[in-house]
């Protein structure tokens, strides 16, 4: 990295070697150490940090929507003032509309503005792990390998350096945040939940499972007894406990849309007696939604305008 630059003027890959190393220097009094005295898999708020939380669920591809909770509500000035922190639940990547599976550009421009969002704001935008955060051919959806379509597209665009560092970005990322108004994670608690120090070293030599488990658990829809690979009320409950957290305190999630249990916004709330407990969209077409948390355990949903007239962005053009 140069010692003086214009953000403008640096590589894609110098963009993303910046991002990787905002991440890892997160505060360790934010983001503790592991047992390797690496940045490890837990974010952890300060009683004492009373800014508003903005979370963003799943984006799937829909820089639109980005774009437009960006503005709403000028989000994007609380983030340059230090007045707010924006928390994306990852699965930013990957378009999940019928005929628009193996649609990739998309993929990257999205991740260009959040990798942005990270070098602009390192104290104030963080990035949690999802399941579609991975170039693994194992990750597909409706017979396409969405992993390895997006491997291949940004192999195409900008080489395979550029891949290997997107790579590195993602398995630097952190998995679950402890905030004292709520809990979130990309999928949900590991069932029975799993204590503090095992989220630090989530990325551990024997931590395959468990961190599978937060990236890739769905709630049990059948009300019987939870698979390995969901999760119930009791395991709800269970994660809370042993981070010390009441049952009140906000479980948030994405991954996990409940389309034919109702609704026709892309939020559920409480769903399946599910207590306190929410699972967040944010990439419909005609409804940009996400949460916020203003220093009490009661959240607000909101709805980004997205007919709102073209502005001049902070972050120049996105």
């Amino acid at each position: 990295m140069p010692d003086y630059y214009t953000y403008g003027e640096l590589t894609h890959h110098q963009k993303v070697q910046l991002a990787i190393r905002n991440v890892l220097a997160i505060d360790p009094s934010i983001r503790p150490l592991n047992t390797n005295k690496k940045p490890g898999g837990l974010l952890e708020f300060p009683e004492d940090d009373n800014r508003e939380v903005i979370i963003v669920g799943d984006l799937h591809a829909n820089k639109q929507n980005l774009k437009a909770i960006l503005m709403d509500s000028q989000n994007l000035y609380k983030l340059k003032q230090n007045k707010a922190i924006m928390i994306f639940l990852g699965d930013s990547v990957h378009d999940e509309r019928v005929g628009h599976l193996q649609e990739m550009d998309t993929s990257i421009e999205i991740m260009d503005i959040i990798i942005h969002l990270i070098n602009d704001y390192p104290d104030n935008v963080f990035y949690l792990l999802g399941n579609h955060d991975t170039f693994s051919e194992l990750l597909g959806k409706s017979g396409i390998k969405q992993g390895l379509a997006y491997h291949n597209a940004v192999q195409e665009t900008r080489g395979k350096d550029y891949v290997n560092l997107m790579q590195t970005f993602y398995n630097s990322l952190p998995v679950f945040v402890i905030h004292k108004h709520f809990l979130a994670v990309h999928a949900g608690p590991v069932r029975g939940g799993i204590y503090r120090d095992e989220l630090i070293d989530i990325r551990g030599a024997e931590s395959g499972p468990l961190l599978r488990q937060l990236t890739w658990n769905r709630l049990n829809e059948t009300r019987s007894s939870p698979s390995k690979k969901e999760y119930g009320p009791d395991d709800l409950d269970r994660q809370r406990a042993a981070l010390g957290c009441s049952k009140e305190h906000p479980f948030i999630v994405g991954h996990n849309p409940m389309w034919k249990w109702g609704t026709d916004d892309s939020v559920w709330v409480d769903i399946l007696d599910s207590k306190n407990h929410v699972i967040l969209y944010s990439n419909l077409v005609d409804k940009s939604t996400y949460l916020t948390f203003n220093n009490s355990l009661e959240y607000k949903i909101r709805h980004a305008d997205l007919k709102q007239k073209k502005q001049k962005y902070l972050l120049g053009d996105m």
